[in-house]
Order: C-alpha cells, then structure tokens, then sequence
C-alpha cells in the first residue's frame, strides 16, 4: 500500500468491525489504554498502516555498588569472624619466638640462621638439604598473633609478590609460598650476599658519594615500580641490601599491588610496620591513611640521613603521637661535614607536608645525579600524593589506573612553563647551516660538470 499524497487521508472501517484479539492471559498496560489513538492532519482516525505505540519500557538502575559481588577472597574473609586487635610483643619475646624457628624444614629448605627480627616478620637463611653446600634462600615468615589472622595473612602475600608485577634487576622478587607446621605463613626469595645498610653504617665511615650512588639505585628501582602503580610503603635500612661492590637491592615490598579498600585490605600489618622511617602523614592516622609515591620519597630521604648522620630523621621519638608530631632535623644541624647540595636534597624529601616533596622518584633521581655531577639541585614540589594503582585526573573526572611511562618529567613549577632554551635553538641552528652547506655543494658539482661537457665530443669509450 503507498502512503497517500499530501493533504489525503484514508477512511478505515471502526475499530469494533476488527475481530478482537484474545488478551485474556495477557496484561493490560494502563499507558496504552490510556493513549489517544494516532492521528493524520487533525483526523481522527489512524493511518491505515499505523501501529500501536509501544509501551514504555523502564530503564535498568544502575547498580549499587553494595550489591556488586566481591571476589571469592573477599567472600571469605567477610564471612570470617571479627579478628581481635593484634597487639605488638616485646622484641626480646619477638626474638626468642623466632629463634625457636632455627632447624625447622620449610618446602625442603632447612631453616639455618635468624637475619632480622620485624614488627611483625622474621628473616631466616635457609639451606635446601642436609649440608651446608646447598642452595640458600631467604625465608620470611610471620610471627606471634599476626600471623592467625587471616587478613594478615592475605596482605602479606599480595605484598610479598609486588615485586612481581615488573621488571628490575635490582629488586628480588619472592620465589615461593607456603604455611608451616604451626600455620605460620611464609614467603621464598633468592639469597644474596649482601648486608642492610643498619648494618652497614655500624662497621663504615660515613661517604655521601656512596649515599648517593645508592640513592640513585633505590630512586630509579621506585620510578619503575611508581609507573606500574606500585609503591613498596615501608623501606627502612633494614630491607636495602648492599653487596661488596656497592650494588644497592630494596626487598620486602610491604603494599598488596592495587590496594583499596575493600574488606580484605582491613589488615593489622601496615599499623604494626610503623616507625622511625614512616613519614608524619602516615603516624597520624593509621587507620585511614595509605602508602604513596610521596611517602617512598620521604622514606628514601630517611634512610640517605641515617646513612650520613646515624641517627633517624625525628631523633628519639618513637610513639605514633611523637612521630606524627615531631619533624625531621635539618641534617646539618646533626652532621655539619655533610654538604650544602646533598643536605639541601635530603632535607627537601623530608618536608613534613607531602605537597612540598618532590614530584616523583623521577624527580629526585634527577637531582642526586645533579649532586654527583657536581651541580645544583631544582628542588621540585609535588601536586600531591598519588595512591598505589591510582593516577589522579587533572580533568576533575573520576581517577584513572593508567600510569604514565617511567621517564616523565615534572609537570609543576618552572619547568613546565620552560620553551627552547638557548641550546636547543643552537642545535637546531646548526642542522639548518649543515642542511644548506650540503646542497651548496651539491650544486657547485652539478653545475661544475655540466660546464665542463664539450657539445659533439663523443662520450669516452669504456675500452
């Protein structure tokens, strides 16, 4: 049927003289009943090829984010009972539990040595087999109450396994896992012949080219492992290694990759991993705060001025009310011999307020190879501490998981309002002038050899 011309419309039989379809199971939307039948210029009759009009359809809700389902680790430890407070022992009982551990056999390797004792953890060497000549690995294990709770357990396998998730030669990555006889859960890594630098400092002259070089090790490690939205929340010169020939190796990342907050990030390790190398953000309210890129910085700094000056940044202080309160010590007021440009880098990265450290890991790299090198240091600000996994958006939208490749610049201060400095316009002055010199010759040879062509001489002959 062809749709009439304008101004025409199609006379249809009633409604009634239509045999009525059986709705008797179906029902009835009160919308549609309630619809005025279509009409053509004012007519009321409908089209003869007009359908009815569909029935609203209701669009979905989005849905509440308590409704979405966790994953299965969270299931169980939501479904596990409340966990009692975890309470922190005496180090002399933390010492004489762990030492109780010597000789025990975890996956076939021999427990042979204590290394450290933790907060929470104790460092064994361990042998695989009945000798002495075996393989040797490093066991890390939790100790006292920790190490029943299940959200402890958990957060210290994710972080164990951070270290993982890139690619750096001079971190260590765990090897392995496992629960011991007593249900002790513990983690496998490869044995290097290194000393921490607490040990270190005890038995060697202060040497700021060797802190440095360090520095630099560590800062370039964390600016990998930034990109990738990891960040290791907890170094001290306890897990910064140092080998005979001065190669630095950070172990025991202390942050699950990604941490939010969901119910199985509630662990009691990152309270009890709090001390002298935390930063005063971080002492203030350990329930809510997290690790950053800011408070690596400021944790690095820590350890360059205890290298130097032997001492933790806040002197004595060491309640949570005392480090979240006191600030760091100049470092020349505690060491004088120290220099202007390493004191000055120190003592930036160990601003109290985390908006006045450096922008990155990137940043302060860039500053100690200032310092090796024999110039001044910029001192760059950041805009702010960025959380594991999470990249604000300058936009004002919702946070994004991108993280930006590992060699960036600073996107604050000066720096960012800088164009062509004088080097580079001379850089590109000099391409300019080589560029023209060379067609310059190119054209006094053309025109060179079309001079010296004699009309009618025949070309020379290849015999």
């Amino acid at each position: 049927m062809t749709e009439p011309a304008s101004g025409e419309t199609v006379e249809k039989e009633p409604e009634a003289a239509l045999p009525k379809p059986n709705h008797e199971h179906e029902p009835t939307s009160a919308a549609t009943s309630a619809e005025p039948a279509a009409t053509t210029n004012g007519d009321p009759h409908p089209r003869a090829n007009a359908a009815p009009a569909p029935a609203p359809v209701d669009e979905p809700a989005p849905p509440d984010p308590e409704d979405i389902e966790d994953s299965p680790l969270s299931q169980r430890l939501g479904n596990a009972p409340t966990e009692a407070k975890v309470e922190l022992a005496p180090e002399a009982a933390r010492t004489q539990l762990a030492k109780k551990r010597i000789g025990a056999t975890l996956k076939g390797y021999r427990l042979t040595k204590l290394l450290g004792v933790g907060t929470a953890t104790a460092t064994f060497e361990a042998v695989k087999g009945a000798g002495d000549a075996g393989e040797r690995v490093v066991a890390r294990m939790l100790l006292g109450d920790v190490a029943k709770s299940e959200r402890a357990k958990s957060h210290f396998l994710r972080a164990g396994y951070a270290a993982s998730r890139f690619s750096h030669p001079r971190t260590v990555p765990v090897s392995a896992d496992g629960v011991d006889e007593e249900g002790a859960t513990f983690t496998l890594r490869p044995y290097h012949e290194a000393e921490p630098v607490s040990r270190f400092v005890k038995t060697n002259e202060p040497d700021e080219q060797r802190v440095l070089k360090v520095a630099e090790q560590l800062l370039d490690i964390l600016e990998i492992a930034h990109a990738h939205g990891i960040v290791h929340g907890a170094i001290t010169p306890e897990n910064v290694l140092l080998t005979s020939r001065g190669s630095a190796r950070l172990v025991d990342f202390s942050v699950p990759p990604g941490l939010g907050s969901r119910r199985d990030d509630e662990s009691p390790l990152p309270a009890l991993r709090l001390g002298p190398f935390t930063p005063p953000e971080r002492c203030k309210k350990p329930e809510e705060s997290s690790a950053t890129e800011q408070s690596d910085i400021w944790s690095v700094g820590a350890v360059m001025y205890f290298a130097l000056a032997g001492v933790p940044p806040r002197g004595g202080a060491a309640s949570l009310d005392e480090l979240a309160s006191a600030t760091a010590k100049p470092i020349r007021d505690v060491r004088k011999e120290v220099s202007e440009p390493i004191a000055s880098v120190i003592d930036h990265a160990l601003s109290a307020d985390p908006s006045l450290r450096y922008d990155s890991a990137y940043a302060m790299l860039g500053d100690v190879r200032r310092v090796l090198a024999g110039r001044k240091p910029k001192l760059a600000q950041s805009t702010g501490p960025v959380p594991s996994g999470v990249l604000a958006d300058s936009s004002g939208g919702p946070p994004s998981t991108f993280r930006p490749p590992p060699f960036r610049t600073s996107t604050t201060g000066p720096s960012s309002q800088r164009g062509k400095g004088p080097s580079q316009w001379r850089g590109n002055l000099t391409l300019v002038v080589l560029i023209a010199a060379l067609l310059a010759a190119a054209t006094y040879v053309m025109l060179r050899e079309k001079s010296e062509e004699v009309p009618g001489t025949p070309a020379p002959s290849s015999s």
